[in-house]
C-alpha cells in the first residue's frame, strides 16, 4: 500500500482576502514612496548643509543614499502588490485544478456504475 502524499488544504477566501490584504499593502507603500520621497527629494534639493567643501561631499553621499532607498522602497512596493497577484493566481489554478479533477473523478464514477 502506498502512503498518501502531500495534502494540500487551501482555505480559498482567506487567501483571497490575504491578497487583497497584501495588495492594498503594496499599494500603501507605493503612496508613502510618492509623498516621503518628494519630501526626501526636496530636501536634497534645498541644500541646508551648505556649499562648501564639507556640504558638497555631504550632498553626494545624500544624493546617492536618497536614489537608493527611493529606488528599493519603490521596489518594494511593487514586489509586495506582485506578490499578492501571485498568491491570487496561485489560488485560482489550485481552485481549478481541484475542480478538473473533480470532474474526472465524476466521469469515471459514471463509467464504472454503467
Amino acid at each position: 500500500m502506498t502512503a498518501p502524499g502531500p495534502r494540500i488544504d487551501l482555505d480559498a477566501p482567506a487567501a483571497r482576502d490575504a491578497a487583497r490584504r497584501l495588495h492594498a499593502v503594496g499599494d500603501a507603500m507605493a503612496r508613502e514612496r510618492g509623498l516621503s520621497g518628494a519630501r526626501i527629494e526636496q530636501g536634497g534639493a534645498r541644500r541646508p548643509w551648505g556649499g562648501d567643501e564639507l556640504g558638497r561631499a555631504f550632498a553626494k553621499e545624500y544624493a546617492d543614499g536618497a536614489a537608493l532607498l527611493l529606488r528599493l522602497w519603490g521596489d518594494a512596493a511593487h514586489r509586495t502588490a506582485a506578490l499578492a497577484v501571485d498568491v491570487a493566481t496561485a489560488v485560482d489554478r489550485v481552485q481549478g485544478v481541484d475542480q478538473q479533477s473533480e470532474a474526472r473523478l465524476r466521469t469515471a464514477e459514471r463509467t464504472v456504475s454503467v
